[in-house]
């Protein structure tokens, strides 16, 4: 469908479309007032040829973590375990007075967001950490097998719990999963932050002592809970001057056994942390890409392809375009549905767009989409769709091959990952706010199936177009 806006010579949009591309201002007036100025919107209902593949692995490097099992019919089964550095807390402060023998324990606290889990809240769940005997390898991806990296006859601590059960944190908000890790691992690093171990300032000094932790879950199914959060807390008693109310209702200080807490390491996104996915995709899934039809799995399993018809965009613009045309918007929508279940898996919350032989280098070497080669959507709940709203820079650079050298462009083939966003939100000197994108990665936030109706996509141009008389 093609809607054709006539406009007068000296409009705005025009006088702006036309400045970008002329210096002569006086020349330019002259040469608008003797043609009219149209501005077309061109939208293509265009098949993109979608297609689901399957991937082993992909890399897993987040401060999400997943942990535990899940069987849903209609995803398949997921078994999810982490393995993650530690950072040492950047303020930290025991008091002088605390001596060996005032300690009292060491606790691993796992946080939840409430309702940051897929399945039953419910079920019976229990887990064990292990500390690393090394230091854990820099091209860790989602396939990776932690055996050799810990001592399965030696856990550092064991928890059974049911997430609806576990302990509230300081907002209803997040819950917290504390593990009790050995009294001797307490006293260790208390000697140490008595020592002023260096490790308390270098990360580097810090894995060469603790590598980190394994996380696994040994009981239960039913529950895959994000773990945002993983700090480690030092324990100690001591006495302290309180003020209380005696019984002649006087107000009096009196010395009180009290119990205080610091916070001596944490995962960051400084440090290294991966998931461990082992993801079987259901038979309904896997028929359905048998079919042809084009779907979307998460934490990993399938990712799609497409080809976006670059000549025909090409050819469609050359035929509708005149002597002066600018084009100002390329936009691709692309329909999308959820595949039923009882479990409340939903579809990817956005996508990744990028060149067919880019996808495992894009997230390896952490880049950000640049709107020129690679692009980012997020799903609309109202249009069902997925709408690539930047993709002008892409078609002007294979427009400018194509008039130099027609020959050396052809329709280019895209995957599409589900992904996790981050922005970070930035005030210029005038208060003028502005959001940059800080990090995209595979998203593992939560289990997602998207089925994707590539056939039915919609391309839109919109474009000014002028013929000198």
């Amino acid at each position: 469908m093609r809607h054709i806006l006539p406009v007068l010579a000296l409009t705005c949009a025009a006088s702006m479309a036309f400045t970008a591309c002329q210096d002569d201002v006086s020349t330019l007036g002259d040469s608008l007032s003797k043609g009219e100025v149209t501005i077309v919107v061109d939208s293509i209902m265009a098949d993109v040829h979608g297609q689901a593949h399957w991937a082993q692995e992909f890399d897993s490097r987040t401060t999400t973590k997943l942990l535990g099992n899940l069987m849903v019919p209609e995803y398949g089964s997921l078994h999810c375990t982490f393995v993650s550095q530690m950072m040492s807390a950047t303020q930290m402060n025991i008091p002088d007075s605390i001596a060996e023998a005032d300690v009292d324990s060491i606790r691993m606290m796992l946080s939840i967001y409430r309702g940051a889990l897929t399945g039953d809240s419910l079920a019976p769940q229990q887990l064990k950490v292990y500390r690393l005997t090394k230091q854990l390898p820099s091209d860790i991806n989602s396939r990776f097998d932690p055996k050799g990296y810990y001592d399965p006859n030696s856990p550092y601590g064991t928890r059974s719990y049911t997430v609806s059960n576990i302990a509230r944190g300081d907002s209803s908000s997040r819950v917290y999963i504390p593990i009790q890790l050995p009294k001797e691992f307490a006293l260790d690093v208390f000697r140490k932050y008595r020592a002023k171990d260096p490790m308390f300032q270098w990360p580097s000094e810090l894995v060469k002592w603790l590598p980190g932790f394994y996380v696994e879950q040994n009981f239960g199914n039913g529950c895959v809970a994000n773990i945002s959060g993983m700090h480690v807390l030092l324990y100690w008693h001591l006495m302290k001057d309180q003020q209380v109310t005696n019984d002649s209702n006087k107000v009096e200080t009196k010395r009180v056994l009290a119990r205080d807490s610091v916070c001596l390491f944490a995962s960051a996104p400084e440090v290294l942390s991966s998931n461990n996915i082992n993801y079987t995709a259901s038979t309904t899934l896997t028929d359905m890409a048998a079919a042809g039809r084009v779907i979307l799995t998460s934490p990993g399993g399938y990712y799609a392809t497409i080809r976006i018809p670059m000549m025909s965009l090409i050819d469609r613009f050359l035929k509708s375009s005149a002597e002066l045309s600018v084009v100002s918007a390329l936009t691709m929508r692309i329909p999308a549905k959820e595949v039923k279940n009882d479990y409340g898996i939903t579809v990817a919350p956005s996508l990744l767009l990028v060149p067919v032989g880019q996808r495992e280098s894009f997230f390896r070497e952490n880049k950000i989409p640049d709107n020129i080669t690679t692009f980012t959507a997020s799903y609309d709940s109202e249009t069902r769709s997925y709408r690539f709203g930047a993709l002008r820079a892409l078609f002007m650079d294979q427009l400018k091959k194509y008039q130099e050298n027609p020959a050396s462009v052809q329709d280019m083939e895209y995957c599409l990952v589900p992904v996790t966003i981050s922005t970070e939100k930035v005030e210029n000197y005038y208060g003028q706010a502005a959001t940059y994108v800080t990090r995209v990665a595979p998203y593992i936030s939560s289990p997602s199936m998207t089925e994707l109706e590539t056939g039915r996509t919609t391309i839109v141009f919109t474009f000014s177009s002028q013929e000198l008389k």
